[in-house]
């Protein structure tokens, strides 16, 4: 195998492995879907074919233009033009996930924003954008992310952050990683449960401003310890 192969080979199976653990873990639903930028071409990325996430695996894997094309036959996801649209305005973004993660989902339909209120959520920064269709396209829209001028306003409201909720429809994360990707999905979702729970219990207390900087760096650099814990738990439930 050339080193070319080598590469793409890893970059598939970490997809695949990405998928099952979001999954495993109750962050992903049977409509979300992970890709990851070509990384020895970056005018292109890899996402699965339109399948059903639990069946995803290395051969489904499709190569996806920044226009959200691709010469693969097979179906594509509707929602391929989120990926494509911030891959063409985030140079430095290697993985985009889309998922309806469950805890996070009312803040997509509250005034209430998201924002970090431990550690672990230093990532989000300040406050986490809310993409609304609305704005420009009414209050008749199907709300969905399939077409490009609806995503590229989703890039947009994204802007330099980590990731953006879809208002009354769902989340995407992005990173420089597959592996950094997974980790702050896991645990964006724990930090709407701790909020949604400190809500209800009292007054919230937020990150500040130099916490969200300082805490970032120190968790970020543990990305890998999150992966092989979610990894060791496909192989200990026979899914890996």
């Amino acid at each position: 195998m050339s080193e070319s192969q080598s590469v793409r080979s890893m970059i598939f199976e970490e997809l695949v492995t990405a998928t099952k653990i979001l999954l495993h873990e109750g962050v992903m639903d049977v409509f979300g879907h992970i890709s990851a930028r070509d990384p020895e071409n970056p005018d292109g990325f890899f996402l699965p074919q339109k399948l059903a996430p639990a069946l995803v695996t290395v051969d489904d894997i499709q190569r996806l233009t920044l226009d959200g094309e691709t010469t693969d036959n097979r179906p594509s996801y509707l929602e391929r033009y989120i990926h494509s649209e911030i891959y063409k305005a985030r140079p430095d973004v290697q993985c985009v996930l889309h998922t309806h993660s469950p805890a996070v989902l009312p803040y997509c339909f509250v005034d209430t924003p998201l924002r970090p209120v431990t550690h672990m959520g230093a990532f989000m920064g300040e406050t986490v954008p809310v993409y609304e269709i609305r704005d420009k396209h009414g209050d008749a829209t199907d709300l969905f992310g399939g077409s490009t001028d609806v995503c590229a306003d989703i890039a947009t409201s994204l802007g330099d952050s980590t990731v953006v909720l879809m208002a009354r429809h769902g989340v995407v994360n992005v990173g420089n990683s597959v592996r950094e990707v997974v980790f702050r999905a896991y645990y964006l979702e724990q930090e709407a449960k701790a909020l949604t729970a400190g809500l209800q219990v009292g007054k919230v207390n937020y990150l500040t401003p130099g916490e969200v900087k300082t805490a970032g760096k120190l968790v970020g650099a543990q990305i890998d310890r999150g992966w092989n814990h979610w990894s060791q738990r496909l192989r200990e439930a026979g899914l890996l």
